[in-house]
Parts: structure tokens; C-alpha cells; sequence
């Protein structure tokens, strides 16, 4: 074997390695989406649990506590999703579920006021503003 067919092999054979290596990459990153997706939608699940039930005992500080933790949920996938922490179908699923669920906030009345209330900065809810202007809801 010449120089340049050992060339030419080792040129081939770290194309092959690459592709390889990018094809673990992508698998690697869509099942670190999935993990994130599981692990906020338990979270979700949760978080709406226990605002519903405050909201049935008619508990005004309950009600506000449980709606902040449910906010700062929102504000955390909203943070993952701009920063493209999620991937392929991941990402379309949290995106469908972060419009359904601000666009329920948002246009609950009583809802609504107590979010507003809660926006003591301009920072406060910055990812979820970021969200909303990215997705025009």
C-alpha cells in the first residue's frame, strides 16, 4: 500500500468515524429531550394538581402559593425552550403545551390579575415574556 492509498483509507475511515460520532451526538441529545420532556411534564402534572386543589378550598393564600409554583414551572420550560435545550419532537410537544397553558392563564380573569400581580420587575417572568414574543400568543 502506497502513502497515498494509506492516505486516502485513513481520510475514509475518519469520515465514517465522524458520521458515527454525530449520529450518537443526535441520539444522545434527542434522549436527554425525552428525559427533560418526562421530567417536566411529572412536574406539570403536579403543579396543576395542586393549584386545582387549592382553587376548590376557596384558600386566597393557598390559591396564590400554588399559582406562583405553577408560574415558576412555566417560567423554566419556557428557559428551555429558548435556549433549544430541547429537540425534534421534545420540543414541539413542550411548545404545544406551553401555548395551551399560557393562553388558559392568560384568559382565566382571575388568573390573569394574580400573575399580573406578581410581576414585582421587569425580570420577573422574563423567559415566559421571550416565549410568548418568539411564539406571537
Amino acid at each position: 500500500m502506497t502513502s497515498d492509498q494509506a492516505a486516502a483509507f485513513a481520510l475514509v475511515v475518519s469520515v465514517i468515524a465522524l458520521a458515527v460520532a454525530l449520529v450518537a451526538i443526535r441520539r444522545g441529545n434527542m434522549n436527554s429531550s425525552v428525559a427533560t420532556l418526562v421530567a417536566l411534564n411529572e412536574g406539570f402534572r403536579q403543579a396543576w394538581q395542586r393549584f386545582l386543589l387549592a382553587l376548590s378550598t376557596h384558600n386566597d393564600t393557598d390559591q396564590q402559593y400554588e399559582l406562583s409554583e405553577l408560574m415558576n414551572l412555566l417560567e423554566i420550560a419556557s428557559a428551555i425552550y429558548i435556549e433549544r435545550s430541547l429537540a425534534g419532537v421534545s420540543r414541539e410537544l413542550m411548545a404545544a403545551y406551553l401555548d395551551r397553558s399560557l393562553r388558559l392563564l392568560r384568559d382565566n380573569e382571575n388568573t390573569s390579575k394574580r400573575v399580573a400581580a406578581m410581576r414585582d420587575t421587569p425580570n420577573t417572568f422574563k423567559y415566559i415574556q421571550k416565549y410568548v414574543q418568539s411564539r406571537r400568543l
